[in-house]
């Protein structure tokens, strides 16, 4: 895949996971968790996914653009591995 494909996938990574912040954020915390009783039976899932939620949207898109930079490091030795073999 090239450096320009996989930075197009990153960026679209990125707008989806701002949109998924922005619904976390205007649905759920802002309209759903007031309507939660933390002491009822669903009150310890509701504080778990009100901590998860975020880290598991910076972990994806980290991961996403740790994998944009891999990637090209990789093509750019692979590049170099070609030119020292010639």
């Amino acid at each position: 895949m090239s450096t320009w494909q996989r930075f197009g996938v990153a960026i679209f990574w990125t707008i989806g996971s701002m949109i998924g912040g922005l619904l976390y954020n205007e649905v759920f915390l802002a309209e759903l968790l007031p309507l939660v009783d933390t002491d009822g039976q669903f009150g310890a899932p509701v504080v778990w996914l009100e901590a998860l939620v975020p880290l598991i949207l910076l972990a994806l898109l980290a991961a996403v653009w740790a994998w944009v930079i891999a990637g090209a490091v990789q093509d750019e030795r692979r590049v170099d591995a070609r030119r020292v073999r010639r």
